[in-house]
């Protein structure tokens, strides 16, 4: 859970949950060739590039001053049915209140919770099903703080945000009295103002944030990310973008003169920054990386049609991911299991199916002689490997002899196929894995052209 000290106020972001978003709505008409250049993965999350999705948090911001327990916006919530999970394609579930005991709090102690606006995404947590299935209010003794005309529209959403405005959301709330509705600027407690801005939606607000000489804003989704920042890249989902535009230089230049802190909500990448005057980020605050030396890390070996299994080397608690989102050579994640344990996984994924065989075969140096051998009618190959699996992409080999080869050396391989009638594949290859007297080899761009006859042997 990152924190930060603001003055007398401290901050914390907690997990709303994270899910993924098309990548086209939430830059609306900037090319995909520009914002990905910006929006580009995390470590974590690598990039897909013939994946249009991106990863995004939910994150709600509690800010706990001398007097009073805030949360801005409540995150995804615990209701989502398994489909609208597959939707949203929700990659971490909500754990506010698990969070919140993490920091030896209840649900109970919050004062105050601002909801910047009531989409799924931000309002999602204002009610919870507790233990029994049943909807109770998340922070029965807090109030919540909504502009007037936002709350006109959750009573009488138009077609377009009857989409995001949901009942189950306000079931709790709608008839209770810690429902504090405001028109404009209003100060929630000494230290915290929320201002009506529309522009995302009709009744957007946002939050300042003063302790001593520091300032931090909270824009919301007219700021979701640091790369954001443009004031003309604004999201499809707003519901009026001029509006938004003209918000963002207005908000962005009113913090930057007063050195502010921007939070951030939606952003894997920071969560929360200091610009100058062109925009770029001059401190910041993002996730902390792990440290890969101290935790467990599994190796393992995904295809593309499979979910990825994974195991808690703890608790031994079995989870599947979807892993169409990681597709790449190799990746690294990190897991955190509900026991509390965090461990670490390498992703390797094939590109190609691969056949496993057993197979007399000869490497040498790219600039060495590979020789032949005839053997009665049949041509083979002197010996001094044996290949033990290959793919349209690559193949394996253990060496007989010991190995002399090095990660990214080109190397000559050739080997009799075992196929009637026999025939010889000659193939040159980069070395991308060694393990022990295990050699794994990767075809080059030449060698990768396809090949019909090693193609009719992979599909026997």
């Amino acid at each position: 859970m990152m924190r930060c000290e603001l003055g007398e106020f401290t901050l914390f972001w907690l997990n709303g949950g994270e899910f993924e978003l098309d990548g086209g709505t939430m830059f609306g008409v900037v090319p995909k060739e520009l914002w990905t250049k910006k929006f580009h993965g995390t470590a974590d999350v690598p990039a897909a590039p013939d994946d249009n999705y991106i990863k995004l948090l939910n994150a709600p911001l509690l800010v706990r001053t001398p007097t009073a327990l805030v949360i801005i916006d409540t995150g995804l919530g615990n209701k989502l049915s398994n489909k609208q999970k597959q939707i949203f394609r929700v990659t971490r579930d909500w754990d506010v209140i698990e969070e919140l005991q993490r920091l030896e709090l209840k649900r109970q102690d919050i004062t105050h919770v601002i909801l910047t606006h009531c989409d799924f995404d931000h309002g999602g947590g204002v009610v919870m099903h507790n233990a029994a299935g049943e909807e109770e209010l998340t922070f029965p003794n807090a109030a919540h703080i909504v502009q007037q005309r936002e709350w006109e529209d959750v009573l009488a959403p138009n077609i377009r945000s009857e989409k995001t405005y949901w009942e189950e959301n306000f079931s709790r709330l709608k008839d209770s009295p810690n429902l504090q509705l405001v028109n404009g600027s209003h100060t929630v407690c000494p230290g915290i103002d929320v201002e009506h801005t529309g522009g995302h939606t009709r009744g957007h607000q946002v939050v300042r944030i003063a302790s001593g000489s520091e300032v931090a804003y909270h824009l919301a989704d007219l700021l979701p990310t640091h790369v954001h920042f443009n004031p003309l890249w604004v999201m499809a989902y707003d519901n009026f973008p001029l509006e938004a535009i003209a918000l963002k230089q207005q908000y962005e230049e009113r913090g930057i003169r007063e050195n502010a802190w921007f939070t951030f909500y939606h952003d894997p990448f920071m969560f929360a920054c200091k610009f100058d005057a062109d925009g770029r980020v001059v401190n910041k605050i993002g996730p902390t990386a792990p440290d890969k030396g101290n935790i467990q890390v599994q190796n393992v070996n995904v295809k593309q049609d499979k979910p990825l299994v994974l195991s808690c080397p703890d608790c031994l608690l079995v989870r599947e991911v979807p892993v169409e989102k990681y597709m790449g050579a190799k990746h690294f994640m990190t897991v955190k299991c509900t026991c509390g344990t965090t461990y670490g996984v390498n992703l390797n994924f094939r590109k190609h199916y691969r056949k496993g065989i057993s197979i007399g075969g000869y490497y040498a140096a790219e600039d060495a002689n590979v020789g032949w051998a005839d053997m009665g009618s049949v041509a083979t190959v002197p010996v001094n490997c044996r290949i033990k699996n290959i793919s349209m992409g690559g193949l394996g080999f253990t060496a007989l002899d010991k190995v002399r080869v090095q990660l990214g050396d080109t190397l000559k391989v050739k080997f009799t196929l075992d196929k009637d009638p026999p025939e010889i594949i000659e193939k040159k290859v980069t070395v991308r894995t060694i393990r022990d007297n295990y050699i794994g080899c990767e075809f080059s761009k030449e060698s990768m052209y396809y090949d019909r006859t090693l193609g009719f042997y992979l599909m026997k």
